[in-house]
This record gives C-alpha cells, sequence and structure tokens, in this order.
C-alpha cells in the first residue's frame, strides 16, 4: 500500500489533512459562529468536488494501465508453455458455455470474445459497432451511457483532468507504454508484467482511499444542510435513537442473549460498513512513513466517535429500497434516430482519429476490450464460433494459440465460479430478510 501512497501529490496531502481536522471537530459544529460554518462547508463542498474529480480520473489511469498490462502480457503468450488441449473438445465447450442459460447469452458472448485476439477487419468492426448501437433504448440517457462507457474505456485519456490529478501515475503510464516489449527476454517482460500489476494494485488503492474519503465528506455535509441540523437528528430519524439506546444498554450488559442478536440482526441490516470504511482508510494513511509528509493518521478512534451518529443518519438517506412502479406510471419518450445515428458516427470518428497514430498491440489491445462492451449485435451468435475459430487460429504462433485457448477456459471457470457465488450470496440474503 505504501507504493500507493507515494503517488499523492502535495494539493492532496493537504486536503486530506483538512478533512481529518474537520472531521475530528464534528462535535463542535453545533457552537459554530453562521460565517464560520459558511466558510467550513464552502470547503468542504470544494474537497467533494476535487474527490469526485479525482476518482473519474483514477478510472482513465486504470483503463491505461490495465492495457498496459494486456500488451505485455500477449508478449508473455509467445513463451506459454502447458498441456495441449483437444480443439474440437475446446470449441464444443464454449458454444455450450455461450448457449447454456438464454438470458446471459449476450453476456457470455462478451467475455469469450473479449478473452482472444481481436479479428475483424476496420470496415467490419465499425458495422458492427453500428448494429450494436442501433437497439431500443428507455430513453436517449441509456443510449449516452453506452457510448460514454465506449469512449472512456477505449481510452482513458479522454477523461477530464487526465494528468492533472497525480501526475506521477500518468507519467508512469507514458513511460511503460512508450517500451518496446517485442525485442525483450522473457526476464525482462516478465519484470514489466510486475511492474504494471503494482501500478494497477495502486491505482485501485488510491480510488478506495479517495471513495473513502468522498463518503466521509458527503457525512459531514448533512452537518451543514439547514432541514438537518446535527441537534435535531434524533427527532427527524427515530430509529438513531433505537440504535443508540440499545448501544448503551448493551454497554451496561442489560440485555438477554436473545434480544441482543435480535437487535443486532436488525441493526445490522440497516447499518452501511461505516466502520470498515474508517478502519480501511485509516490503516491505509497509517502506512505513510515519508518524512517529508506531515500527515497524522486520518481516521482514529477519537474520530470514530465523534461522527458515529452522524454516520448513521447519512446511511439511512443512502437507503437504496427498490421502488416498485405500477404500469404505466412511467412514460417512455420516443428516441429520435437522427440523433442515435449522428452520435454513432461520432464515436466512429473518435476512435478512428485516436488509433491513426497509436502502436498496433495498444490498438488491438483497446479493440479487445471494447468487444466485451459493445452490445452484440441481433444474429452475431450465429457467426461467433466462426470469429472466435479466427480469432485463436489466425496468425498466431502455437504457443500463442494455445495460451489464448487456457485463457478462455479461464475465464468460463471464472464466470460460472462468480455466477454460483452471487446466487449463493442472493439466497443467504434472501433467507436473511425473512428471518429479520
Amino acid at each position: 500500500m505504501a507504493n500507493a501512497l507515494a503517488y499523492l501529490d502535495k494539493e492532496t496531502q493537504n486536503i486530506l489533512e483538512v478533512v481529518k481536522n474537520i472531521a475530528n471537530n464534528t462535535k463542535y459544529f453545533s457552537l459554530m459562529e453562521e460565517k464560520m460554518k459558511e466558510n467550513v462547508e464552502k470547503t468542504i463542498r470544494k474537497y467533494k468536488e476535487y474527490f469526485e474529480n479525482a476518482i473519474d480520473v483514477l478510472y482513465g489511469y486504470y483503463v491505461e494501465s490495465r492495457y498496459v498490462n494486456e500488451v505485455v502480457s500477449d508478449r508473455i503468450r509467445d513463451f506459454f508453455s502447458e498441456e495441449l488441449i483437444d480443439e474440437e473438445e475446446f470449441y464444443e465447450s464454449v458454444i455450450n458455455f455461450i448457449n447454456e442459460v438464454e438470458e446471459e447469452k449476450e453476456e457470455r458472448i462478451k467475455e469469450i470474445i473479449s478473452s482472444i485476439p481481436f479479428a475483424m477487419s476496420k470496415k467490419r468492426f465499425y458495422e458492427y459497432l453500428t448494429k450494436g448501437l442501433e437497439k431500443d433504448y428507455p430513453n436517449y440517457e441509456a443510449f449516452l451511457e453506452n457510448v460514454i462507457d465506449i469512449e472512456e474505456n477505449f481510452y482513458g485519456k479522454l477523461i477530464e483532468g487526465y494528468g492533472e490529478f497525480f501526475p506521477l501515475i500518468a507519467k508512469k503510464i507514458e513511460y511503460l507504454q512508450s517500451l518496446d516489449f517485442k525485442e525483450m527476454t522473457r526476464e525482462e517482460v516478465d519484470a514489466y508484467f510486475k511492474k504494471s500489476i503494482e501500478l494497477i494494485k495502486s491505482i485501485q488503492s488510491l480510488r478506495e482511499v479517495s471513495f473513502s474519503v468522498l463518503k466521509i465528506i458527503n457525512r459531514l455535509l448533512i452537518v451543514f444542510l439547514p432541514e438537518n441540523k446535527f441537534e435535531t437528528l434524533f427527532k427527524k430519524e427515530p430509529f438513531i435513537v433505537e440504535y443508540m439506546d440499545f448501544y448503551s444498554k448493551l454497554n451496561k450488559d442489560s440485555l438477554d442473549y436473545k434480544e441482543i442478536e435480535k437487535n443486532i440482526k436488525k441493526c445490522d441490516n440497516v447499518i452501511s460498513n461505516w466502520y470498515f470504511e474508517l478502519y480501511r482508510y485509516n490503516l491505509l494513511l497509517g502506512e505513510i512513513d515519508y518524512s517529508d509528509l506531515e500527515i497524522m493518521e486520518i481516521i482514529d478512534e477519537g474520530i470514530l466517535e465523534d461522527i458515529e451518529t452522524l454516520s448513521e443518519y447519512e446511511n439511512l438517506l443512502n437507503d437504496t429500497s427498490e421502488v416498485v412502479l405500477e404500469d404505466g406510471q412511467i412514460e417512455e419518450e420516443p428516441i429520435d434516430m437522427a440523433l442515435i445515428k449522428g452520435e454513432i458516427k461520432n464515436v466512429i470518428s473518435l476512435i478512428e482519429d485516436i488509433s491513426r497514430n497509436m502502436k498496433n498491440e495498444y490498438r488491438k489491445a483497446r479493440m479487445r476490450r471494447l468487444m466485451g462492451i459493445i452490445p452484440v449485435p441481433q444474429n452475431f451468435e450465429k457467426e461467433v464460433l466462426h470469429y472466435i475459430k479466427n480469432s485463436i487460429e489466425l496468425d498466431n504462433s502455437q504457443s500463442r494459440k494455445l495460451s489464448f485457448m487456457h485463457t478462455v477456459k479461464k475465464k468460463i471457470e471464472l464466470y460460472n465460479d462468480l455466477k454460483n457465488q452471487k446466487n449463493f450470496y442472493e439466497a443467504i440474503i434472501k433467507g436473511a430478510k425473512d428471518v429479520i
């Protein structure tokens, strides 16, 4: 984690220190003069925007660092040596996997074709993209979400602020993307593969830190909302009173086991992972040991006590209970297909312009990633086996071909494992709700 913290720039360090001080003094907010409250609120809102933008940029860094990792991984495939796979059985298992669950067919196709070499001509790819995006959407916003997802995942550097936040990461990515791995030895390639993994982990760690800080800032802002004054929270949310009353009794050992179990289940059903967030964040920032940094641990026991009531209230505000709407309550507005076609042309022009002077291995890696994002066009399933065979067998050495086949097998196993886990946890959650 120390590797991730090394990328913190001075501005972010200073902001973290201010947030720490504000959080630590939450209990005094009700005594502040109104002018001082306004100033603190403005500061917090500014930092909220800062971390929201930082999180977006870190996603761009994540996208670009993943491409470095994929290009290095493709080079490693040249040295691949594993047991042979029966090709006929392999392709049969892939088709069986795709057709196993009808409602998951598109998702499963994406999993496979985004794991193998990109194998379309430019003309064919743009036809695939156009047909994939020309589908029924509930509204124009849903279509735009697809478009933005494609653009940002194709080129993370499109995200506003790229290179401005945590500039050391941007420089590291540029350096790694400038390297030519084709002429490197196995040892050199392995070393850069490890570096790319370390960079991805650092970026993900910084995103976790940023998300944690943003959650803390959101909780602090509740104090400054006129309709939610800190001293009136108990009146507005009776559950907070119940929660605090329960824990005060628990500390006095005045409840029997069954009553404790009942109340804990009820609280756990409502309370978020706030304590874990605080602990995780404290742990991360506590690892800073650079002599030139003057940052104390952001979260400690005192802070946790000062804002626990505030955190519970925020959790209630963030309640995401499902709202069931009756048929006919929402009217869908027809979408102008001219707008759709215009946006698709813009996406194609963007991809064309960006990839024109790009290294071939990075262009192919980016196209391969898009195959897992673009909606699968109608009837493509009829030619998916032909595409998969062409992708794996054409222009690939035996070691690379075998490597991609093993990758697909692992992807199928991982997909099935994750689906089984999801079903398992959904059953547990349903059972827990029935009990409560």
